[in-house]
């Protein structure tokens, strides 16, 4: 990612028959195991009801008419669960949301999905512990946690699916351009202004070139050799 960032103009839809392939078949990937997951979580880890979240954390040995027993779960046990999923959870919201922004959508739109996942990642993971605390709170932030992650990682996908595909060819129908690529990624510099003092469009968004003598001259680590 580090590398479409360090391409000034990169956006989603600019992107070669490779790119686009790779980053396809990875948000795919993404749909399928929230789907999976959505099924998994609907019907062992938790549910998506107040009385499936409390007997998922504090266990269901004193109904007897339950269809599956389950044992009230130990400190250990909840620390295992936020352990196993907080790295792998956050580094997949961060990769989709990081492709999020090479989309035209709006900051602030952006912000917001961004403050969803993560937010809704935070409820998921700690409220089982606040369950078992005694929270009654903590079993609606759970569900709502669990429900917004999902959300967040399926809009996120089909935003950058929309973009790589289809946003391309209304565009191209309606006669309009590819909106460009958000540049720069940092305040411009007053060396990056042009002479009527708005920012150089052309340069580079992670600044690449600003402080060389030779801009258009490429360095060492350009260059094909």
């Amino acid at each position: 990612m580090t590398r479409f960032y360090k391409q000034s103009g990169f956006t989603l839809a600019r992107s070669n028959t490779s790119t686009r392939w790779l980053l396809t078949l990875f948000f795919l990937t993404v749909l399928a195991g929230c789907v999976v997951a959505a099924v998994q979580y609907s019907s062992s880890a938790g549910g998506f009801s107040v009385d499936n979240a409390r007997e998922w954390v504090l266990g269901n040995e004193d109904d007897l008419d339950a269809e599956e027993l389950m044992s009230e779960k130990t400190p250990r046990e909840l620390l295992s669960f936020i352990h196993d999923h907080i790295f792998s959870l956050g580094m997949l919201l961060f990769v989709v949301l990081h492709l999020f922004e090479l989309t035209p959508w709006s900051t602030g739109v952006k912000v917001t999905l961004s403050f969803t996942g993560f937010g809704s990642l935070v409820g998921l993971l700690f409220s089982p512990l606040a369950i078992a605390s005694g929270s009654s709170l903590a079993l609606f932030t759970q569900i709502i946690g669990g429900s917004l992650l999902l959300l967040s990682l399926v809009l996120g996908s089909l935003a950058c699916l929309d973009e790589l595909w289809w946003a391309p060819r209304r565009r191209n129908r309606a006669g309009k351009a590819d909106p460009p690529a958000s540049n720069p990624l940092f305040p411009a510099k007053s060396s990056d202004k042009t002479d009527s003092g708005k920012p150089d469009s052309s340069s580079c968004p992670m600044g690449f070139g600003s402080d060389q003598k030779n801009p258009g001259k490429p360095s060492s680590e350009d260059s094909p050799g």
